[in-house]
């Protein structure tokens, strides 16, 4: 994922929000409203719901901060894992469930949340390094990565695709995570 907010940032933001500090809570919101919105717009396909399901989402960090743990990995992956699953949460409540389409649908409406042309370039070239250390994991762990975190597909629905059992699929899931973090972390 892109990250132009440093870590250090996040997850004193999320300290603060963890001591009951309102203020954390608006900075934090500040600063990942837009990212958050439109992993939530990826998953649900429906701007209103999208908003609602953010909401939702500040939400969880509000009674969830105090869980966050920076030894256990970056704040940016755990706050877009609460996002996604929040949105995968509603969407299998209203009878909804996300496809490649919705990477289409993403990219029609991500302009209205454009970031400013600094932040672009530096997502960018975020991007560009989380897609190149994609490509160096192992093929059967980077298909079901892709199958759970761009398809938004469950574990459960990326097993059933695959025909292989869901602990498996977790395994390899887990491992590609803890790879491509370390790739990331090493620059």
């Amino acid at each position: 994922m892109a990250q132009t907010i440093p870590d250090d940032q996040l997850a004193g933001q999320l300290d603060a929000i963890a001591r009951n500090e309102v203020a954390g809570l608006h900075e934090l919101y500040a600063a990942t409203k837009a990212r958050l919105f439109v992993v939530c717009l990826g998953v649900v396909r429906d701007r209103e719901a999208a908003e609602d399901v953010l909401q939702e989402v500040y939400l969880k960090v509000w009674n969830r901060a105090a869980g966050y743990d920076r030894e256990r990995g970056a704040p940016w992956p755990w706050l877009a894992m609460i996002a996604r699953n929040t949105a995968i949460d509603w969407a299998r409540a209203h009878s909804r469930r996300a496809s490649l389409d919705g990477a289409k649908y993403l990219l029609t409406r991500e302009a209205e949340f454009e970031p400013a042309a600094d932040e672009q370039l530096a997502q960018a070239q975020e991007s560009d390094r989380a897609m190149r250390a994609v490509e160096h994991l192992d093929e059967a762990a980077a298909q079901c990565l892709r199958a759970a975190f761009i398809e938004g597909l469950t574990y459960s629905e990326v097993a059933e695709r695959e025909g292989l059992p869901l602990g498996t699929v977790k395994s390899r899931i887990r491992r590609a995570l803890k790879v491509l973090r370390m790739r990331m972390a090493d620059g």
